[in-house]
């Protein structure tokens, strides 16, 4: 899914992985099965700020460059998930995740930049006007069922579709939109608030916690929401191409996993929306009191929180209300589209676009991803294989990232800088635990039916990876 489990996601050999970037790809799948004991993956990047670390503290630095602000993270825990192959070119998987999402969306870089440090010279006698942006962070369960096909093969072009549909259980929200902010600093650095309009607030199950309108702990996860439903769905087109059988190191004939040549494949991932009820501190502010000269901003927002202390500061300067009822959220709806490459021998490489459409959502408010393009080079043989993604995104930053498969395990991270950077502005990793059995040369290429071979299928041979010692290497 561009920043989840980049390179090893765009994989066939991913598996029940890869059904959440494309579904159709489980249909004529290598695996018999695949079954992933537990996986997570957790990748974080902005140009807000980035770690400096001393003799003494480590902390945040805010950037001072100009241009629009973002950030964007995304966190998944799965739970046991697996997929079969079954007779007749269909595929079956399901997955259990957790997943917390943030996106901050083209915030300008004045307010961000300067607030809290108006006294600092280059921000003296200075104006901001429209300063704008938006935020939003969900957390939310999600189980998937999944169902693939292939729709033609005539050993020429093959077509695949697939679809997965979800259970959304909503566990929290917050959000803030800025619509527009505007102050001016004098030769002091104080900073005097010239108007506000904007609205922020939460999801009404968190009303308890002291961060927002409560006084309990935040060490419990909230309540859970209700019910929704997303829905993933993709097609594959696949330029099938005639391979010599390749051989072991021992002479053996060995069919071979994958048989395209190249393959084109679109989806469209996390289409829907979640609902939740306003939380009691939730606000919006339509401008300034009229009875109000100026505000120092620095002494408006001092020592503040939590929500309701954000709401109560604010409404002492400007004309605000309370939000009620009902709002709605986006899933990071996404379009992706692939090209890959087979050069044979195993190796691959592939490009990746991701375009955001939550801005076609008819949600209140937006989580998304970036729009953003990865190229995907590989090796991959049997349980092993190595992964060097580039992935850059519409601001212009680029991530290297590097991942390796070997028997169950898949570990990787989607930004080398993060883990080599003094002052890293990213934060990302991922892994896997998966259980599976490629179908090349087994009895039965599929998992349930009446067991017999097919013209594709060689029973003569035991894989190299059945007579091993270890099942899993």
């Amino acid at each position: 899914m561009g920043q989840s489990f980049n390179g090893y996601v765009h994989s066939d050999f991913s598996g029940i992985i890869g059904a959440q970037f494309q579904p159709a790809n489980l249909a004529g799948s290598p695996y018999k099965y695949d079954i992933s004991l537990v996986n997570a993956n957790y990748f974080l990047t902005n140009n807000l700020a980035y770690i400096k670390s001393t003799e003494t503290s480590r902390g945040l630095v805010r950037y001072l460059n100009d241009g629009q602000r973002f950030l964007h993270s995304n966190i998944a825990l799965g739970g046991i998930s697996g997929m079969v192959s079954l007779k007749g070119n269909e595929s079956i998987g399901f997955t259990y995740r957790i997943r917390a999402h943030g996106s901050a969306i083209d915030f300008s870089p004045e307010f961000i930049t300067q607030m809290g440090r108006f006294t600092q010279p280059q921000f003296l006698n200075t104006n901001a006007t429209a300063q704008s942006g938006e935020f939003a962070t969900a957390f939310w369960r999600e189980y998937g069922l999944t169902y693939a096909k292939i729709l033609k093969d005539d050993g020429f072009h093959r077509w695949k579709a697939g679809a997965t549909f979800k259970l959304i259980n909503p566990r929290g929200s917050a959000f803030l939109d800025i619509k527009e902010i505007s102050y001016s600093t004098d030769n002091t650095g104080v900073a005097n608030l010239n108007n506000a309009e904007l609205a922020f607030g939460y999801s009404s199950n968190l009303n308890s916690f002291e961060q927002f309108d409560g006084s309990e702990k935040l060490n419990r996860l909230p309540d859970l929401i209700g019910n929704r439903f997303g829905l993933d769905f993709g097609v594959v087109y696949e330029r099938v191409s005639f391979w010599e059988t390749s051989k072991n190191e021992n002479g053996t004939n060995r069919n071979r996993d994958i048989d395209y040549e190249f393959k084109l494949s679109a989806s469209i991932t996390d289409i829907g929306k979640m609902k939740f009820q306003y939380g009691t501190a939730s606000t919006q502010s339509t401008g300034l009191l009229s009875n109000i000269i100026a505000s120092n901003l620095d002494t408006l927002f001092s020592e503040i929180d939590s929500f309701r202390g954000v709401a109560d500061s604010l409404s002492t300067v400007a004309q605000t209300s309370s939000l009620n009822g009902e709002y709605t959220m986006s899933l990071p709806t996404t379009l992706n589209l692939g090209y890959d490459y087979n050069f044979g021998n195993d190796y691959y490489v592939g490009a990746f676009a991701r375009v955001d459409l939550t801005s076609f959502s008819k949600a209140d408010y937006r989580l998304n991803y970036q729009h953003s393009l990865t190229i995907s080079p590989r090796w991959e043989h049997e349980k092993k294989a190595i992964y060097a993604p580039l992935y850059i995104n519409q601001q212009g930053a680029f991530h290297l990232g590097l991942a390796a498969r070997y028997g169950i395990f898949t570990l990787g991270t989607q930004s080398l800088g993060s883990l080599l950077s003094s002052e890293p502005n990213t934060g990302s990793f991922f892994f896997s635990i998966n259980i599976n059995q490629l179908k090349a040369n087994a009895k039965k290429p599929y998992c349930f039916g009446t067991s017999r071979g097919t013209a594709m299928t060689n029973t003569k041979r035991t894989p190299i990876y059945k007579r091993k010692k270890w099942i899993f290497f």
